[in-house]
């Protein structure tokens, strides 16, 4: 070998060995940058905000800003202003509004202009909003600015904002604070009449509709006569409110909204729609003019101006069909429910149909309703009604083929209604199937619907998990599902509800806003299925209480797991409405005489581990006290051991001895809708928890809850 070519390759080799030499060196990059590449910056500015290092937190959003994917771009362009002075924040929020111009960008640039007094280009910026559409907040922003800067259009604009749209707290808020002194500092006609009509309004969203209905005339004056403020659908709806709710001139209140549907204001097609609804209410309310109010209700379907409320026309209409007759009600689903918009809407009057058609004795007219909702009602509704055609047929109520029952219980069984299983476990348990064909038809739905998923979406919402933000994924996740809710795929919700679900604890809302995420997610119709979401719609959170509470009271766990999940979606401090407290939801006086007598001193009744013994010593007691039954003790918890007797009595009076009438009936003719939607989804629960973590077939567990 020559001497040139020795050289040569030994400069070749010597260099080969010094760059592995280097790479051997170099520190292997963080796992979470190479899975998220120039997106990890903006999750690393994170963490420096958290260790207050703003200059690195600045370098890492600025270069995610401009390398990231689309919503990380965002997100960190929002840091990035954030993190500047005065000046550098108002020359960002305009550099922001020239990428974009949607509400939330508005909103966030709305927030910067307000904070720092640059009152005018707010004013600029909001120049093109709808007042009576966009978000409120923003309208709010955009009013103040107005009066800070005495602008001629605040008068006018406040009219349109609080007569073209619904009232929110964001109008309270304005109407208790500066409106008063704006009014008043404006002494013309306009200004005065408006001020009337606002506290009209502000009455009736206050449900004070004595003192509102007081008001009427110079609503009717000012918004029909003179015609000083426009007479919005709004207004109109509040009239309707007033009359419908303090009034019985039943006859001449509903000729008033008919005249008003055929009157010039009906050229704007809501006035004219909210006419005849109220028209039809009234004319329902009065018991006597019937066929008017299906009239009026129909009209409104025909000039309904969005699908909702369409759908709220026809939902009227069932409900005054209802109040006449089943069958009435029955023909107008078959003849309408092929046109409804949203099938859930009309979830709650089909189940006080299946109510009354149960009290009434009308087995025949399940079977017509459950192949009029086939294809179009929701698929858990449908499921019901054909469940309970199949049981009638089973139970001889009903006239019908083994092969009407058998094809009635399967099309139950075949209906995939997302996590909610419960009429699917109840034919699943009529038609003898077997556990390993159970999982099959729920966790590979033939129907499914694939979501319209954004990859840069989840990313962020996975990046958040990731790097450990717990407290940004369910806002984060709240935004995205407003705007599109299936911009998510269901693998990228179970691992962001997962994340959250390991950081929930007794002191947080984690493992309410886990179980949030995924039940919003599998609630609709079709959703694709795994074990793990139902694993995650149904945790076992606080188990070690809920453990020590069953052994001490002779509970099984899965039936207080699925009545904690019921009650309070694992959430220790919510509140209801009727003032029932914690994981159990005890209300205050039960919750001390249980204590008292299990001798706990000073209990509180937010504590997990108190609520959770005092919720199971409680049950167990109902238990024991309804002859042993699960399903009069789910009752009795939710409405009272005294009305469930009562209802025992009437069911034993209208439908034969509740020993003959099984308990998957007898729970269709309790009287309380809240009470029939509580001991479903109890059960089912309970069910769901048996077979996922205690081995257990859900069949079984729904007999010997029942």
């Amino acid at each position: 070998m020559k001497l040139k070519n020795y050289l040569f390759l030994c400069c070749i080799l010597f260099a080969a060995a010094l760059t592995i030499g280097c790479a051997n060196s170099i520190k292997p990059q963080n796992p979470l940058q190479e899975k998220y590449g120039p997106d990890a910056d903006y999750f690393i500015g994170l963490q420096e905000l958290q260790n207050k290092d703003t200059k690195k937190a600045l370098r890492h959003f600025t270069k995610a800003s401009t390398q990231g994917s689309k919503y990380i771009r965002r997100r960190s362009l929002e840091q990035k202003i954030k993190l500047g002075n005065i000046k550098q924040q108002v020359a960002g929020a305009k550099e922001y509004l020239a990428l974009y111009n949607d509400d939330a960008a508005l909103i966030f640039a709305g927030k910067i202009f307000f904070e720092n007094k640059e009152y005018a280009l707010l004013l600029d910026s909001t120049s093109f909003i709808d007042i009576t559409k966009c978000p409120n907040e923003l309208a709010k922003m955009r009013i103040t600015a107005m009066s800070e800067k005495k602008d001629s259009r605040l008068t006018s604009t406040i009219c349109q904002w609080f007569t073209g749209r619904k009232i929110t707290p964001d109008h309270l808020d304005f109407y208790y604070g500066p409106l008063t002194q704006i009014l008043n500092s404006d002494e013309s006609d306009f200004a005065k009449a408006l001020s009337v009509i606002i506290d009209f309004r502000i009455l009736v969203s206050e449900k004070d509709y004595f003192s509102a209905m007081e008001l009427i005339p110079s609503v009717k004056e000012f918004c029909e006569k003179s015609q000083v403020i426009p007479f919005t659908n709004f207004l109109v709806a509040d009239l309707g409110r007033c009359y419908y709710t303090s009034s019985t001139k039943y006859k001449e209140n509903a000729e008033y909204f008919e005249a008003l549907s055929n009157s010039s204001f009906a050229r704007n097609n809501a006035v004219k729609y909210f006419s005849l609804i109220y028209a039809g209410r009234i004319n329902d309310k009065s018991g006597v003019y019937i066929s008017r109010a299906e009239k009026n209700f129909i009209d409104a379907m025909n000039c309904a101006p969005t699908a909702e409320d369409y759908d709220m026309a026809l939902w009227f209409l069932l409900n005054t069909n209802l109040s006449v007759s089943t069958d009435r009600c029955v023909a107008t689903i078959e003849q309408y429910a092929s046109t409804w918009k949203n099938p859930y809407y009309f979830t709650d009057v089909l189940d006080n149909l299946s109510l009354l058609l149960f009290t009434s004795g009308k087995w025949s007219s399940f079977p017509k309703v459950y192949k009029a909702l086939d294809g179009y009602g929701d698929n858990a509704t449908t499921a019901k009604f054909a469940y309970i055609t199949g049981q009638l047929i089973n139970k001889g109520l009903l006239k019908g083929t083994e092969e009407d029952k058998t094809a009635a219980f399967s099309k139950a069984f075949e209906l995939n209604a997302g996590t909610d299983i419960y009429y699917r476990l109840l034919a699943a348990k009529e038609l003898d199937i077997n556990l390993k064909e159970i999982e099959s038809k729920i966790f590979t739905p033939t129907t499914a619907v694939s979501a319209a998923n954004d990859a840069d979406a989840e990313k962020l919402l996975l990046g958040y998990a990731d790097f450990g933000f717990e407290d940004l994924i369910y806002p984060e996740w709240q935004y995205f599902y407003t705007l599109n809710n299936k911009i998510f795929d269901i693998n990228t919700i179970c691992q962001a509800a997962e994340f959250l679900r390991k950081c929930g604890n007794s002191t947080n809302s984690n493992y309410y806003k886990s179980l949030h995420m995924v039940t919003k997610t599998t609630n609709l119709d079709n959703s694709p299925l795994t074990r793990k979401v139902f694993e995650l719609s149904y945790p076992k959170n606080f188990s070690k209480e809920i453990k020590a509470a069953c052994e001490e009271f002779g509970v099984e766990e899965y039936d207080m797991l699925g009545l904690i999940r019921t009650e309070s979606f694992f959430n220790p401090i919510v509140e209801s409405r009727a003032g029932a407290l914690g994981l159990s939801q005890l209300m205050e006086s039960t919750f001390n005489d249980c204590a008292s007598r299990l001798k706990i001193d000073n209990a509180n009744i937010t504590d997990p581990q108190t609520n959770i013994r005092v919720g199971t010593y409680y049950y167990s007691s109902l238990v024991s006290r309804l002859d042993d039954s699960d399903i009069l003790a789910l009752f009795a918890y939710n409405a009272g051991i005294t009305r469930v007797r009562r209802w025992l009595q009437s069911s034993r009076v209208g439908l034969g001895l509740f020993k003959n009438l099984s308990s998957d009936l007898f729970l269709e003719t309790i009287p309380i809708s809240e009470t029939r939607n509580y001991g479903r989804k109890v059960i089912q629960s309970a069910a769901i928890y048996a077979w996922l973590y205690y081995d257990k077939n859900p069949c079984d567990i729904i007999d010997e809850m029942m």
